[in-house]
């Protein structure tokens, strides 16, 4: 999988929004500001009304509403077992794992010793999770995986994410977790729906709107921003997510359908089936 890149095109879109894991509330953890209103021209002796914001690509759409992220959530992150002592999955080195809950969810947090971070500091962002999105700390935290792996460094990037494994760095905050989430719900129903990744392609060019700089890059890396996208707008409530609807109604459907074939989302509850929609894989 592409890892996520803190610098180059990832600081046109939310992800640049990376922030230190030990310090939650540091001034990087600020949204990016939305794009001011250019001054409208003035009449001799009328005021004219600012002229709207146009919104270029769908980040700039939710950056407004991005600051609220998470914090209304009411679930607390605990701890259920651990720490044991661990060799990190990628380089060897000294780790600690343990098991945490959140709402329903059970995941595993391991974190590199030489990070010098404890859970604590993994659960302020954790918590700010949307629930379906937590489905993604299961799937990392199957028989054999780490779950949610805390390096001090990964090479460059901010994250590293499939269904196999969830490694991030210190700096990656939950906004960096909820594109990786994209990734690791896309690849659990690729398993079952080889054209998952097509399907998204054909939707793209239907809604003919970018959802951010570095989505434009390749498909999977649209699709996990639309993932982060889609995260902010659920968290804002109805009318934010119907608004994206309408805003790129192809993409919404398609995620909605993943969100149901990996099991993030309860198939009971109705949901829009796109062409080509990806049948749920087994458990």
């Amino acid at each position: 999988m592409k890892p996520c890149r803190l610098l180059g095109p990832v600081v046109t879109s939310l992800l640049w929004l990376a922030t230190g894991l030990a310090s939650p509330a540091s001034a990087a953890d600020e949204p990016v500001p939305a794009p001011k209103a250019p001054k409208p021209a003035r009449d001799a002796g009328a005021e004219q009304a600012p002229e709207a914001v146009k919104i270029e690509r769908l980040v700039d759409f939710v950056r407004p509403f991005a600051a609220t992220f998470g914090a209304s959530n009411a679930d607390v992150p605990k701890l259920v077992s651990g720490p044991k002592v661990v060799a990190m999955p990628n380089d060897k080195s000294p780790g600690r794992q343990w098991v945490a809950s959140l709402g329903t969810v059970t995941f595993k947090v391991t974190i590199a010793d030489a990070t010098k971070l404890a859970p604590a500091d993994v659960f302020a962002h954790v918590r700010r999770l949307p629930v379906p999105y937590r489905r993604m700390l299961e799937i990392v935290s199957e028989d054999g995986k780490a779950g949610l792996a805390v390096y001090p460094e990964l090479g460059g990037a901010a994250a590293h994410g499939s269904q196999d494994y969830l490694n991030v760095i210190p700096q990656a905050n939950v906004f960096v977790l909820v594109h990786e989430c994209g990734h690791v719900l896309e690849q659990r129903t690729t398993r079952g729906a080889p054209k998952t990744l097509e399907a998204w392609g054909e939707a793209v060019a239907k809604d003919r709107v970018s959802v951010s700089e570095y989505g434009d890059t390749v498909v999977h890396e649209d699709l996990a921003e639309f993932a982060l996208v889609y995260a902010i707008c659920l968290d804002a409530g109805p009318a934010r997510l119907d608004d994206l609807r309408q805003r790129s109604p192809a993409r919404f459907a398609q995620w909605e359908a993943i969100l149901e074939a990996s099991g993030a989302k309860d198939p009971a509850k109705p949901t829009p089936k796109p062409p080509n929609a990806p049948k749920s894989p087994p458990r």
